[in-house]
């Protein structure tokens, strides 16, 4: 299996693009790979490139493509995440799993009962952060198209631009939610998804309000309480093997 490696499509020219940074000590060092060998170039976009070394040096290795096409790794169904913010690492691992889950995008959002929102610079990081986990994530899974990680905004911005999906969830621990599997036969042929996992004290009763006067299904996964990132990782998988392309109800064409 071939290594692959993130390249920004406009870097590429004349059918030509140079690598820089941590990948040239990867490719040179720890693979150890010479001119003439090849590697799997994508550029977050859902194309991939099939490339020949032809130059390498300590600071920059030069690639000629040999062949470019487009991935066919993603899911037919575009499922997006809403996480209420969680703290440091915990995100960290959510935006990976998330990612190699195949989720179309992941809109960290501020809640009620969330801790204190962090400020603005810290925020900045914490997104650049997330976008090089992501890039990692996508090499390691063969996935070649990046997941949209929005801004962090409040919940009840989120509710109110939530109008353009197909099928809205909000997962809530109240024993009146119902459990996906009733709503299989409604919702199978969604192609844009919507699941809303609360922070660790769960949604308030007025943001469980808001979110059903805007057409949200109020949804539980089973008996135990989950961690909010233990949550997004099984809500992403759950709905990827009911409705994307990891086995229980296949789109038909």
């Amino acid at each position: 299996m071939r290594r692959r490696f993130f390249v920004d499509r406009d870097s590429i020219r004349s059918g030509r693009v140079i690598l820089r940074g941590s990948d040239v000590r990867h490719i040179r060092t720890v693979l150890r790979l010479k001119s003439g060998e090849e590697i799997i170039l994508f550029n977050g976009k859902g194309m991939e490139y099939r490339a020949r070394i032809v130059g390498s040096a300590p600071e920059a290795v030069t690639l000629s493509i040999i062949e470019e096409y487009p991935s066919i790794s993603e899911s037919p169904v575009k499922i997006t995440i809403g996480l209420a913010l969680v703290k440091g690492r915990k995100m960290d691992l959510v935006v990976r799993q998330l990612t190699e889950l195949g989720i179309f995008a992941i809109l960290p959002f501020i809640a009620e009962r969330s801790v204190p929102e962090p400020e603005h610079a810290r925020l900045a990081r914490r997104a650049r952060r997330w976008k090089a986990i992501a890039i990692e994530a996508l090499k390691q899974c063969g996935r070649s198209t990046m997941p949209h990680i929005g801004p962090v905004v409040s919940f009840g911005h989120l509710i109110d631009s939530a109008w353009d999906y197909d099928v809205r969830l909000l997962f809530h621990t109240n024993k009146l939610a119902q459990h996906l599997w009733c709503h299989l036969e409604d919702i199978h042929d969604a192609h844009k998804l919507l699941a809303l996992i609360g922070p660790e004290g769960g949604f308030t009763s007025e943001e469980v309000r808001l979110a059903l006067k805007s057409n949200f299904c109020c949804i539980r996964i089973g008996p135990r309480i989950l961690r909010s990132d233990t949550a997004a990782i099984a809500v992403g998988t759950i709905l990827q093997y009911a409705f994307g392309d990891m086995g229980a109800v296949q789109k038909k064409s």
